[in-house]
């Protein structure tokens, strides 16, 4: 089938960079993007008339984690342990993830890639859904719901655990454990690369930096060398894992990575902000510091922004770590998954921690929310608009009452659209949003499930909190309930 756009603007590729295209079309023959120009005179199946709206490359979430995150909204809002430095790592969020039964992970998967799709985004990096709903449950859901995903197994040989009220550590479980959750990842590798029609990336998920031995960390290394696939790490993502690499290890999380030859091109590192050099640290860095080693072995740092805000923090600063090479993705981390929001908190914090309004430009964000991701993953046929690239398309109208007025397709995108913008996705050549309804699944029923099943999980938390709290008291209600009947 053939399907045509004809868009007011077009993000497109001319071989070496973004170049906006006006007033132009765009040809879709199956999986492939055929044709990018003013005119097309050939056969055409379908016409998608786009007259006010810009067609962009899909975009590419470095970092999702689609079966557990849904449960965090509003729930880790406002609140954090401060002992933790605002953080609800080890504490919160530690309370919500034990109320959770099997089957809420079904519901939270299926909801997470809808609210990927509907802010315009294709491919996700996402973390987790193979440990909670096996591996064959993962690949039909991902193929049913029509995205293009990153997936792989857990791996790790540490776990965390806690004494003293706020000490939080990694008790060791012994390389053993680590070699048999390796071995698992590399059997799904090998039995899923490809799987959902070419749709999953198979890759390799060690936990954290903390959590993952300098010995497993080499093994993983050698083993992504063979498989010749993505890997993925929690690493330099708060304080207290940055304070404790340093206790451990007498390192830096990103210099642990360079040491243990981990870090190189194929790797992903989620989140990537506690660095040297950080303020909020305290820890100066050596030279150009962690920056220039990201930068020399081609890692990706996935900057997911949202989380971090939530928190008071930001990373500093997106233009800092493009200006010294680093390759940046952007991801979601936690709810709402919604690639555009996250966009927007990119560029604004960017701003904020350089103290410009020249930081985190619309152009900087949207290359790294499409290109940047195809890199990270390997990609060189996503993250672009170009003859002869795979055909992952989001559509977004820019004549809204949230972008109007607009001259400049790719600011109004970052800084002001909104998914109730976004019409049209298409991956693989495929539309799974047409004229802005979801065409894979149910969206008002999926509403009504995830509302229910996490209503269930927040009426769990005392029996799975440690001091025995309510879900209120952990997470207090902005207003205080009132019946003024009584």
């Amino acid at each position: 089938m053939v399907i045509g756009i004809k868009g007011k603007w077009i993000i497109a590729h001319d071989g070496e960079k973004p170049r906006l295209l006006r007033d132009g079309v765009v040809i879709v023959e199956g999986k492939k993007i055929t044709h990018v120009g003013k005119t097309y005179n050939g056969k055409v199946d379908k016409w998608i008339d786009a007259k006010t709206h810009v067609v962009s490359p899909g975009f590419i979430a470095t970092h999702i984690h689609g079966a557990s995150a849904p449960k965090d909204k509003s729930f880790i809002d406002d609140v954090g342990a401060r002992h933790f430095y605002m953080s609800s790592l080890g504490e919160n969020l530690t309370a919500l993830g034990k109320s959770i039964k099997p089957e809420d992970f079904h519901v939270f998967a299926k909801y997470s890639m809808a609210e990927l799709l509907k802010s315009g985004c294709t491919t996700m990096v996402e973390i987790g859904m193979v440990g909670t709903l096996g591996p064959e449950t993962t690949v039909k859901y991902i193929d049913e719901m029509g995205m293009r995903a990153v997936e792989g197994c857990n791996i790790e040989d540490g776990s965390w655990t806690r004494n003293q009220k706020a000490n939080l550590y990694t008790e060791w479980l012994g390389i053993e454990h680590g070699m048999k959750l390796l071995d698992e990842a590399e059997k799904f590798v090998k039995k899923y690369d490809g799987a959902a029609d070419g749709r999953i990336i198979a890759a390799m998920y060690p936990s954290t930096v903390d959590k993952v031995s300098a010995e497993l960390q080499k093994a993983v290394r050698e083993k992504a060398n063979q498989l010749k696939c993505p890997v993925s790490i929690h690493a330099a993502q708060w304080v207290v894992e940055f304070q404790n690499m340093i206790r451990m290890y007498a390192k830096t999380p990103i210099e642990f990575l360079h040491e243990t030859g981990l870090l190189g091109p194929d790797l992903i590192i989620g989140h990537g902000w506690a660095i040297a050099g950080h303020p909020l640290l305290a820890y100066p860095p050596e030279g150009e510091g962690d920056l220039k080693l990201l930068a020399e072995s081609g890692a990706t740092v996935s900057h997911d922004p949202l989380v971090f805000v939530k928190r008071g923090n930001k990373m500093h600063s997106h233009s800092q770590y493009l200006e010294a090479g680093v390759n940046l993705g952007i991801g979601c981390d936690t709810s709402p998954q919604d690639m555009l929001n996250e966009m927007r908190m990119a560029s604004y914090t960017s701003k904020l921690a350089d103290w410009s309004c020249f930081s985190g430009s619309a152009a900087e964000i949207h290359s790294s929310a499409t290109l940047g991701g195809a890199r990270a993953i390997g990609r060189k046929d996503l993250g672009r608009i170009t003859p002869g690239a795979t055909a992952d398309i989001a559509i977004i109208n820019m004549e809204t009452l949230n972008n109007v007025p607009c001259r400049d397709p790719v600011k109004a995108l970052v800084n002001s659209a909104t998914r109730e913008d976004v019409t049209h996705v298409m991956v693989d050549g495929k539309l799974v949003i047409e004229n802005g309804e979801l065409l894979v699944i149910d969206e008002a029923k999926l509403v009504s499930q995830v509302q229910k099943t996490t209503q269930a999980i927040w009426d769990r938390i005392p029996e799975n909190h440690y001091l025995g709290q309510h879900s209120d008291v952990v997470s207090p209600q902005s207003y205080e309930p009132w019946d003024p009947d009584q």
